[in-house]
Parts: structure tokens; sequence; C-alpha cells
């Protein structure tokens, strides 16, 4: 479900003068404009000390437990992941505050653009780290409905995986890029976000399935990856994508449709 954006001038008071309190009272504020799971999202420009990025939900909204899963796993996560600095429920909203990141808003994932390897660089070095023994989703609780039973073990694995690699997702600073917004980290195979990550330069970046295969095989995990894993979890994300919106949800047409192209590729 997309959550309504509100400015963060139109925060409650006392959500934003509990910010202010922290950061001080002047600074430049520049609200976002991409992502849809957050009520307020905005980085702050503060005139004494480091930039800072606000995000939050209503008390009580429907998809509130994504920001206390995202402030629960952000101490495990690498160093490509923005910082959470604090937290506050004020004023009838909770509030995530981030270090914040200069960098540009958001990547390019077309066919050439010179964020790909980058985005490539970050996703092999995510493929190698060990999930955290904490409670995490796992790789089947996000796609297991979508799959046959048989199939749980090709979607096992211990590795800490974002899984939404979308283009929005990755921010790119001189010489790297940065992965934001972990509220669906979990547990899966090594290959799980480039096999993911097929799918969003297919949908994102417009490639056709075999020039997102080419860069998703830069990654050994996926190059290493059974083919009946990849088939699995690609069917299941095209399933998704197909089922919501047959429930009604709309502008869905081109995740529909690239998800699809990718699933039946890697079929």
């Amino acid at each position: 479900m997309r959550v309504a954006r509100r400015r963060f001038a139109q925060l409650p008071e006392a959500a934003r003068e509990a910010i202010q309190e922290r950061v001080g009272p002047r600074c430049a504020i520049s609200d976002m404009e991409t992502g849809d799971s957050s009520g307020v999202a905005a980085l702050l420009t503060p005139t004494d000390g480091p930039l800072i990025f606000v995000k939050g939900l209503p008390e009580g909204h429907d998809r509130a437990h994504e920001l206390e899963r995202e402030a629960q796993i952000n101490p495990f996560l690498p160093p490509y992941a923005p910082k959470l600095l604090w937290q506050a429920t004020v004023g009838g909203w909770h509030l995530l505050v981030f270090e914040g990141i200069r960098a540009t808003p958001w990547a390019d994932f077309h066919p050439g653009s010179a964020h790909l390897p980058p985005v490539a660089a970050t996703l092999r070095d995510l493929s190698t780290r060990p999930a955290p023994s904490i409670p995490l989703m796992t790789a089947w609780d996000r796609w297991g409905a979508y799959c046959h039973p048989d199939d749980e073990q090709l979607l096992t694995g211990g590795t800490l995986v974002h899984t939404d690699p979308v283009a929005t997702n990755f921010l790119i600073a001189p010489g790297r890029a940065w992965l934001i917004d972990w509220a669906w980290a979990g547990r899966g195979p090594a290959w799980t976000d480039a096999a993911l990550w097929g799918c969003r330069l297919v949908v994102d970046g417009l490639h056709t399935p075999e020039q997102a295969h080419a860069q998703a095989m830069t990654i050994p995990a996926f190059a290493a990856a059974p083919r009946d894993g990849v088939r699995v979890l690609t069917e299941a994300e095209a399933r998704s994508w197909e089922d919501w919106q047959a429930h009604g949800t709309p502008g869905l047409d081109r995740s529909v449709a690239g998800t699809r192209a990718w699933a039946d590729f890697c079929a």
C-alpha cells in the first residue's frame, strides 16, 4: 500500500520541535519526492552540523512495522547503509533519523550508465555478508506464497539480503553507491538481490532481459546460482506483481511487464 506523503512542514508541531531540538532550529529542508513507503521523508541541512535524513509514519499506520524492522536491522548493516542516529515517537508520529548522504537522488539503471558498476560492486559485497543472528524475514517468508511447497529449499540461505534493489534505493556518490531503505531486509540465498536486480534493470532501466542477465552475471553469487532457484524466485516475483495488479493496485503495468519478461527469460 502506497503511503500518502506530506511535507516536513506539515508534521505536527511537537514532531518538528523534537527534531529541531536535536539538530537546531535553523536548517534548510528538502522534501524527498521519491519513495512511497514513508509519510514524511526529508533531508535537513543544519547551519552547524552534518546532514540528516528524516523518515516516518503516523503511529498505528498499517506499515509502521516496516520502520520497526528498519530500526532493528540497522546496527547490523554494512557500511554502505546510512546509519540510524536516533528515533522518536512524538506528536503521533514514529520518526527515524539517519545520517544524511550527499549523492545523486537515485541510480540510473539504463544500459551504459556509469552508475551500474558501483551498484554491481555493492551487490557483490552484499552477497558475501552473513545475515545477523536476529529474527529476520526469510526469502521463503517473502515469496513462498507464490511457489510450490517443494521449492522451499531453493530459497533457503544464510546471507543478508535487501530484497528491494530498485533504482530509487541506490544513491550514487563519487566512487561508491549507498543502499537505503532496509525495511524488507532478510535472510536468503546469496544470489537473491542479484536476481532481483535483473528485474529492476528491465523495469527501471529498460534493459532487455539478455542485457540484464549480462549485468547480473558480473556478481559471482548469481553466476554460480542454481538455475532452478533463480527460476523459482523470479517467477514468484512476477506472480506477486501480477497479484497486486489483479487486486486493483494502480500504476503497475511497467513493473508487471518487466518482471514477467525477466521471469520468462530465467525459466
